[in-house]
């Protein structure tokens, strides 16, 4: 384990340090964990020897490493390695530019540890390193890595054919780029609204055995007292409180999405009896109303000329998540 004076920056939820010889289990353990997660994008060192080539690799004067590491997650209430961000090809004197990679693994995948690491390793880049401009290199197909750039303040500045050979085959890559004056201005995240429930039991039969969410994370002050958790299901991402003041019941969430038709079947084949929503068509789309044990309203809307495309399986992935009155 490692102890807070070794985090080179810190957040509320997160810190970084550099990679070191004593992170060899952990990391290689959770990289092959995480091979589902990462293929076909991206191939961490899963050996001893793959990691200790990559770790001799970080030592060299034009590369810079980073763990980022969840506070309180490990055991005996330490760290955990939630993902990485390296620095490639630094070139100072007037150009002052590096190329980033990064990782995160399975079991922070969707929880925000990656944004917040992020931003600390910009403003160690920006700072403590005194780079101007870094830039990553994304496959257009890999939308988690686009929508992590783009969270965090990233411009798109370009398509490169045959960029990068990858997986057997030269792929092609979008490239994205953040300077210094860029980063300081203020990013807002992903905006999660926030749904009042007053049975636990009841929410998960619901979010979890219906909709097909998953749970993130629980938290209630101390045994007994009300739940806060969060629920996810691609990119709708929801909060679910049993505080008093949180929010209204009754409320009402509209999520695009493609593949509404698909969605609609899978929940006709659930054995959930409190529920049997129809399909609904206006000038705005084809939309689906869920509601919850608590009187909110979960409102899915594909828009017009959506799900032309393929839309193999359920993509519950709404670019656009917002509460509606």
């Amino acid at each position: 384990m490692t102890s807070n004076d070794h985090y080179l920056a810190r957040g509320p939820r997160v810190g970084i340090r550099p990679f070191a010889a004593a992170d060899r289990d952990a990391f290689t353990a959770l990289a092959r964990e995480s091979t589902e997660l990462h293929r076909p994008w991206l191939f961490p060192p899963a050996t001893d020897a793959d990691y200790d080539g990559y770790l001799a690799k970080l030592q060299e004067p034009l590369r810079e490493g980073f763990l980022i590491c969840e506070h309180g997650a490990g055991e005996h209430g330490g760290e955990r390695i939630a993902g990485y961000v390296t620095i490639n090809n630094i070139v100072h004197g007037a150009f002052r530019c590096g190329a980033i990679g990064y990782g995160a693994f399975a079991h922070a995948a969707g929880r925000g540890l990656m944004s917040e690491g992020l931003r600390l390793v910009l403003d160690h880049a920006f700072g403590v390193l005194g780079l101007h401009r870094l830039e990553v290199n994304i496959q257009p197909a890999n939308a988690a890595s686009l929508a992590l750039v783009r969270r965090a303040g990233f411009r798109y500045e370009g398509y490169s054919p045959d960029f990068l050979f990858i997986d057997g085959a030269w792929r092609d890559h979008e490239r994205w780029a953040i300077t210094h004056d860029a980063a300081e201005k203020p990013v807002l995240g992903r905006t999660v609204p926030v749904f009042r429930i007053f049975d636990t039991a009841k929410a998960h039969e619901f979010y979890v055995g219906y909709l097909g969410c998953t749970v993130d994370w629980e938290h209630r002050f101390e045994p007994g007292m009300p739940l806060y958790t969060q629920v996810s299901r691609g990119a709708l991402v929801l909060h679910l409180s049993e505080h008093h003041g949180d929010a209204t019941p009754g409320s009402t969430v509209y999520t695009e999405l493609t593949g509404v038709r698909e969605l609609h079947a899978e929940l006709a084949a659930k054995d959930y009896p409190y529920l049997r929503p129809g399909l609904e068509e206006d000038e705005i789309g084809t939309s689906l109303t869920l509601t919850d044990p608590f009187g909110n309203r979960l409102r899915f809307n594909e828009p017009p000329g959506a799900g032309a495309k393929d839309t193999k399986g359920t993509a519950v992935d709404g670019g656009a998540t917002a509460p509606c009155g």
